[in-house]
């Protein structure tokens, strides 16, 4: 009895042991597994567009942004953005911005924002990385970088 008794607590020992396993690998690469949203889309005219990986979506108000989307807007289109930290962006006809990075995870102290834009018309108001961190954000445009200290300005690039 006691030897069947050891079997049984053993077998349920492992099988707890691997739905814990399991678990846990589910759980650390879940990030990985789906992809987070860092800003959401609140003004949407024209025919406004995001490139993610090798897809072109068309953008419309409530859809989701993530790290590496480029936002274009044809001659007709306008775009307005909130991300996750209350910074807004609107992006005007013709431009071509590029949302290198957002990390905002005030409890782990992590912070980033990196934006470049290529081409167009750009209206920026900083949010909570900047004012957190003013070092951890970079508005990149082909000849330089504006660094912001909680402001809010406006950059047109022909």
């Amino acid at each position: 009895i006691i030897n069947l008794y050891v079997i049984m607590m053993f077998n349920f020992y492992n099988k707890g042991v691997v739905l814990k396993k399991i678990f846990f690998t589910f759980f650390i690469f879940a990030n990985f597994l789906f992809a987070q949203s860092i800003a959401i889309v609140k003004m949407a005219k024209g025919n406004p567009v995001v490139k993610r990986d090798d897809k072109t979506i068309n953008l419309k108000i409530g859809d989701e942004l993530l790290n590496n989307d480029i936002l274009i807007t044809d001659a007709n289109s306008k775009v307005g953005v909130i991300f996750d930290d209350g910074s807004s962006l609107t992006l005007g006809e013709s431009s071509y911005l590029n949302i290198e990075e957002f990390k905002f995870k005030p409890i782990e102290e992590i912070y980033k924002f990196s934006l470049k834009l290529d081409k167009g018309k750009a209206m920026f108001e900083s949010g909570k990385v900047s004012e957190i961190s003013p070092d951890s954000f970079e508005f990149k445009i082909p000849d330089g970088i504006i660094g912001i200290r909680g402001t809010k300005f406006i950059i047109e690039l022909k």
